[in-house]
């Protein structure tokens, strides 16, 4: 499910958010790390100036201790003794209140108890009392000494975790970083070029090369996993195949379209009337090709004008595409001369249906452009078969257009095949 999610993300998404995640990790540890750090080392300085300053008090209880030995010694005046012990205790006293306080501070315990008579008399420091202040006073001592260097040591320790946490991080990023890699490479890198050697077997001017292709891209688009970036690829050449297939489409319309009637031209109807004879001769089939003009129209193009005789060419395709089945092939064949393909007809039928379209172009009231009714429009048309009346497409069009000559020859208005002479005349 994660790799699926990690596919359908693209890289600039990849790395942007890779990125954010990698800071927010870098600021939040680091903060925290160096809160730590100067908790730690506020700490450890605590713990170290109580230890030296537990040093310096022994040094005075020493010189103290010194100092009342040698005013006894040299039998002083008691006045003078008892006043330079006044002050050499209120030195102690205040060093020891100095010592409680930091003691708090530093979180530590044990500090031996300085006992005084009462506010203004000398500590008790003498004799075994002495002896037992110093005993706890070393106990303090050794165990601040201890304190202080474990508190040093887990500074240590904290730098040190600070290091592992970067090289972690900056490994995790690695290992994540070339798993991501490889992850794009194997779904996009290696697709893309995949794609690419699909791609240069296109060809953009063979409408079979652009179909083949899209079908190729849709099945790999369904049957295969990709990312993100090579389903955008996919989708959008897709796109761009179904806009060259409609494209072709429609030049193709424009090239075997006429511009006027909208019937196939004369290039569309030549293809494919190759191909039915073709065709016919491998499997014994007929086909029959009717020819028909209309009757007397270069005469109403000089009177009309050539807007109202498009007009009425456009009426007239009108009607030949109606009467014609999905098969066939209307075309202009030029001018006023229009031709229709009838793959797998025999002369009968061809010939009945040319009859049926001259009647009812004989029966149809033609208009001009604006609605003003014109003179009455007749055509005449001329059938032939293969094989019967030609062996191929030229001699096809060539006897059809021969009986059409025939049709208008024996009056107009009239439906000739080429061999037979089959006729009808104008009711």
């Amino acid at each position: 499910m994660t790799i699926q999610v990690i596919k359908k993300i693209s890289p600039i998404h990849t790395i942007a958010i890779t990125g954010l995640i990698s800071l927010l990790i870098v600021f939040s540890g680091t903060a925290w790390v160096l809160v730590l750090h100067n908790k730690t080392l506020e700490e450890a300085d605590q713990k170290q100036t109580y230890y030296l300053d537990l040093l310096d008090f022994r040094e005075q209880i020493v010189e103290f201790d010194l100092k009342r030995n040698q005013t006894s010694t040299l039998n002083a005046p008691f006045e003078r003794s008892a006043e330079t012990q006044k002050i050499a205790a209120a030195k102690l006293l205040f060093f020891y209140q100095k010592l409680l306080v930091q003691m708090q501070n530093a979180g530590l315990k044990d500090l031996p108890t300085l006992h005084q008579k009462s506010q203004n008399s000398i500590p008790v420091l003498s004799g075994e009392n002495l002896e037992l202040f110093r005993l706890v006073l070393e106990r303090s001592i050794e165990k601040a000494r201890i304190e202080s260097k474990n508190a040093v040591k887990q500074l240590v320790f904290i730098n040190q975790l600070f290091l592992f946490f970067i090289v972690a991080l900056i490994l995790t990023l690695g290992i994540s970083g070339g798993w991501l890699l490889y992850n794009k490479y194997r779904h996009t890198l290696i697709p893309l070029r995949q794609l690419a050697g699909k791609l240069k077997r296109l060809n953009s001017e063979i409408p079979e090369s652009v179909i083949d292709t899209t079908d190729e891209m849709k099945k790999e688009l369904t049957e295969s996993d990709h990312s993100s970036d090579i389903i955008q690829v996919i989708t959008s050449f897709i796109s761009i195949c179904d806009l060259i297939q409609i494209k072709n489409k429609k030049l193709d319309e424009i090239l075997i379209r006429d511009e006027k009637t909208n019937l196939f031209n004369y290039r569309h109807l030549q293809e494919h009337l190759i191909t039915e004879i073709e065709r016919a001769k491998r499997y014994s089939e007929t086909v029959s090709l009717v020819m028909l003009d209309i009757d007397n129209f270069a005469q109403y193009n000089e009177v009309n004008g050539h807007i109202s005789a498009d007009y009425v060419l456009k009426n007239l395709a009108g009607i030949i595409s109606a009467q014609c089945r999905i098969s066939d092939i209307p075309a202009r064949f030029g001018g006023d001369e229009f031709a229709i393909l009838f793959p797998k007809t025999d002369s009968m039928t061809v010939w009945d249906i040319a009859e049926r379209l001259r009647k009812i172009v004989n029966d149809t009231q033609f208009r001009t452009e604006s609605g003003v009714l014109i003179s009455k429009l007749t055509i005449s048309i001329g059938t032939a078969t293969f094989p019967l009346d030609a062996h191929d497409w030229n001699s096809l069009i060539s006897h059809a257009d021969k009986a059409m000559n025939r049709a208008k020859s024996a009056g107009k208005n009239k439906v000739i095949s080429f061999l037979k002479h089959d006729e009808t005349v104008t009711k």
